[in-house]
C-alpha cells in the first residue's frame, strides 16, 4: 500500500469521525493536523480554528494551529496560536518553542529569548531551544552568554549553522572573550526541533 493511498484512508477515517461527533473538538484537531501534513493547509487551518472554538483550551490544537500559520508565513497569527498555547499549558514545551519560532522570524530577539530560556528552563536537554537561544542572545549582543548557549546544544547534537558560529565567535573575539570559538559540527539528530 503506498503512502498516498494510506493517507486518503486516513483522512476519509478522520473526516468520518469528525461526521460522526461534530462537536468533538479532538476529532477536528486530529483531522486539521492530518490535513496539514498532507499539505491541505487552508482545510486544516479551518479544522484547527474549529477545533479551538469547540474547546479554547486545547492546548495542542493551537500549538498545530500555530504550525499551520507558521506554514503560511503568518509569523503574528503563529505566535498568537501558541500564546494560547501556553496560557492554556504554561508547561508546554512545543508552544513556548513554537512561540519563540514565530518571534525569531518577526525579528523580535527580546520576545525570542524569552520564549527559549523557557523551553530550556522545562526541559533542559532540549538541543534546539539552546542554539535557538544562543541565536537570540547574540542578536541581542550577550555574546558570551550566546556562545555558552550554543556549545550546550551542539553537545546535545544540534548541528549549529556555520554562519551563526563565525557571528558569535567574531562578537566574542571583539569583546575579548578569551579567543575563538571551536565547535566540530557535525549532523545533529533528527527532529533537532
Amino acid at each position: 500500500m503506498s503512502s498516498e493511498v494510506s493517507r486518503r484512508e486516513q483522512l476519509e477515517t478522520l473526516r468520518a469521525a469528525v461526521e460522526s461527533d461534530p462537536g468533538s473538538a479532538r476529532a477536528h484537531m486530529r483531522l486539521g493536523t492530518a490535513l496539514h501534513r498532507a499539505g491541505h493547509i487552508k482545510e486544516a487551518e479551518a479544522e484547527l480554528s474549529h477545533a479551538v472554538e469547540l474547546d479554547p483550551d486545547l492546548d495542542e490544537a493551537w500549538v498545530n494551529l500555530g504550525g499551520v500559520r507558521f506554514s503560511n508565513w503568518d509569523f503574528t497569527g503563529c505566535v498568537e496560536a501558541n500564546r494560547r498555547a501556553v496560557a492554556c499549558r504554561p508547561e508546554g514545551v512545543p508552544g513556548h518553542f513554537n512561540q519563540g519560532l514565530g518571534h525569531l522570524y518577526l525579528g523580535q530577539a527580546q520576545e525570542m529569548v524569552a520564549c527559549f530560556r523557557r523551553v530550556v528552563e522545562l526541559e533542559p536537554r532540549h538541543a534546539a531551544g539552546h542554539y535557538y537561544l544562543a541565536a537570540g542572545l547574540n542578536a541581542l549582543g550577550d555574546v558570551v552568554a550566546a556562545r555558552d548557549s550554543l556549545v550546550r546544544a551542539e553537545s546535545l547534537g544540534f548541528s549549529p549553522e556555520p554562519a551563526l558560529i563565525k557571528a558569535i565567535t567574531k562578537a566574542f573575539e571583539q569583546e575579548g572573550g578569551g579567543g575563538p570559538l571551536t565547535m566540530e559540527i557535525g549532523k545533529g539528530p533528527s527532529g533537532n526541533s
